[in-house]
């Protein structure tokens, strides 16, 4: 168990090392660039995201983005340097203007329709079953004669 010692000690020395390593790379302004950037190496994930080892596209674009923050350059300058380099493909929600705003509408619109739908194929089912008919409660004559049959069965 001595021998384990050391190995704590250099554990706990290089644990302060690690977190502002993560701090440094995860940053709210790094993690504001790099949510609003798509990887392109096909994983669909954005450059935060993306989680394959040594990415041909996210590692390079993550140092670019950490320079240019070094630099004081602002998220939105940054991701406007990336869609003029890539174009529209990049930026990982579609912008909220001209024909690009059909992105952020049709899905609500759909789901409008999907509800006035559904609402009118109940109604009309509603409508073929009918109202609910009436129980009318047996007579005495009915319910003796139930009964006897009842008996004459066991």
């Amino acid at each position: 168990m001595k021998w384990l010692s050391p190995f704590v000690f250099v554990a706990l020395l290089l644990t302060p090392l690690a977190i502002a390593q993560d701090e440094r790379e995860y940053g709210p302004e790094f993690r504001e660039a790099g949510d609003a950037l798509m990887c392109q190496c096909g994983c669909g994930a954005t450059i935060s995201s993306c989680s394959m080892e040594h990415c041909h596209s996210a590692e390079p674009i993550r140092e670019e983005i950490w320079d240019r923050l070094q630099k004081g350059e602002s998220v939105a300058s940054i991701v406007e340097t990336f869609k003029n380099r890539y174009g529209l493909v990049i930026l990982s929600a579609p912008p909220a203007s001209g024909f690009h705003l059909t992105a952020w509408v049709v899905p609500f619109v759909a789901l409008l329709i999907g509800v006035f739908i559904t609402r009118g194929v109940l109604r009309s089912w509603r409508r073929q079953t009918g109202p609910a008919e009436t129980v009318t409660p047996l007579s005495d004559a009915q319910r003796a004669r139930i009964e006897d049959e009842l008996r004459d069965l066991s």
